[in-house]
């Protein structure tokens, strides 16, 4: 990420809206062949120093109108991010110990002997040499190696494109336009479980509602942080910032932002898939594990009639603890809706965590159906049921076993309707 002295935004204050700096690639095509010398400046530069690099980058860039230094230095932030310098802190320092400790005897030292003054920087630079056993050339070009500006380029990512370099920009400076957020809103309709799971890995806490996107159902996170409902607070603009890339790797969102501007005035940043950001992330794994997309792929095969199948299409919430079932069966004609989970390999530790947070469910369903409704599935009668590998060991099984869900056991060859069959029959025990 690009730092906040790099930030390019354009405020709006008619509307309260913020606008990052943004470059595309039919306006700014100029900027794409300015991206490729810039690469070229990196991959040639191996063994230059920092500050060298930095100066040529922006003699490239000075040619384009009106390119602002933020957006130079924000450039050459992102070039350093895919480079590799030489960085030898403590070995630069020992050298300058050593060179000062050995000139000092020779004080004062001067460029052309004089009177009293003759020791002559050329001839002490050679005793110094002589005594540290290195030529002085050598000596120098080690002197200040931990300074940043004049370390000198190991290596540089060769995979980097033009194009990337571009998209890297702009998603930079959203990311950097939102170290001022206060909070920020996001509108889903798919990849639920992937949002709330980096949202808790960011430590942001989060609201949760079930809204109707479009047609499409849905739910509303707020996040924010444990300091924001005491004040008004930016603290937590680094880690909505960390969201971007994660959430620009999802399908199906719409995030707002209230971003402090000038004077503390609130503004709003909205961003969604619209805006053609691209994430150097991959998209989400469509199943988790090998053994899901088998117990998918077995439904799809031999689905049931009037049973509506759907993976991780529900978010069951209770405070700060979330827990998305992997697949869920709704059968409208019954009221029944089943959660499904499916169970691999889990270590013992993930298991003992995995039957809690059923066991808190659980009772969160009976709650809401002795009180006439079903969480905030409302009239339905809901249902567990635990898809297990043969290969779950006895003291896994037994420890689901005192679950007291129905547990089907999984191949290939398994039939959905036994799948159905072991849920129905257990509730009309």
């Amino acid at each position: 990420m690009i730092r906040s002295e790099h930030s390019l935004v354009e405020y709006d204050f008619q509307r309260l809206a913020i606008r990052p700096d943004r470059l595309r690639r039919g306006a700014d095509a100029d900027y794409l062949i300015a991206a490729k010398q810039m690469l070229q400046i990196y991959r040639r530069g191996i063994g230059q120093q920092r500050n060298v690099l930095h100066g040529r980058v922006e003699q490239c860039l000075l040619r384009l109108p009106a390119c602002p230094p933020r957006r130079i230095a924000a450039f050459c932030k992102l070039l350093d991010d895919h480079s590799e310098y030489e960085s030898k802190r403590g070995a630069a320092f020992d050298l300058r110990r050593k060179v000062f400790d050995l000139a000092s005897q020779y004080h004062p030292i001067v460029e052309h002997r004089e009177g009293i003054f003759d020791h002559e920087l050329q001839l002490v630079r050679a005793k110094v040499a002589e005594a540290i056993g290195m030529p002085w050339p050598e000596i120098e070009n080690k002197l200040f190696g931990d300074v940043i500006e004049l370390q000198k380029l190991n290596s540089f990512g060769d995979k980097l494109t033009a194009a990337e370099l571009l998209s890297i920009y702009n998603v930079a400076q959203t990311q950097a336009a939102l170290y001022r957020a206060t909070r920020v809103r996001i509108d889903a309709t798919e990849d639920f479980k992937t949002i709330v799971k980096h949202a808790k890995l960011a430590g942001l806490m989060h609201r949760i509602d079930r809204i109707d996107s479009g047609g499409k159902r849905g739910y509303r996170f707020v996040l924010d942080g444990p300091q924001a409902s005491l004040r008004e607070t930016t603290r937590y603009g680094i880690r909505f910032a960390s969201l971007v890339p994660k959430l620009l790797a999802c399908r199906g969102w719409h995030m707002t932002a209230e971003v402090l501007g000038p004077r503390k005035q609130k503004f709003r940043m909205e961003l969604s898939p619209a805006d053609g950001l691209r994430s150097v992330l991959a998209p989400p794994d469509d199943f988790d594990s090998t053994l899901e997309s088998d117990v998918d792929a077995a439904w799809c095969k031999a689905g049931i009639d009037g049973w509506d199948w759907q993976r991780e299409s529900e978010l069951l919430v209770e405070g700060q603890t979330v827990m998305t079932p992997d697949f869920t069966l709704y059968n409208s004609r019954r009221n029944v809706l089943i959660y499904v989970e499916v169970v691999g390999f889990w270590t013992p530790e993930y298991l003992d965590e995995k039957c809690q947070r059923l066991r808190q469910f659980m009772a969160q369903a009976d709650l809401g159906q002795q009180s006439g409704r079903s969480g905030k599935r409302s009239g339905k009668t809901v249902k567990w049921l635990l898809v297990v590998s043969k290969q779950v060991n006895s003291d896994q099984q037994k420890q689901l076993a005192e679950l007291k869900i129905p547990i089907v056991c999984f191949d290939k060859k398994s039939d959905p309707q036994s799948w159905i069959d072991a849920v129905l029959s257990e509730s009309s025990r």
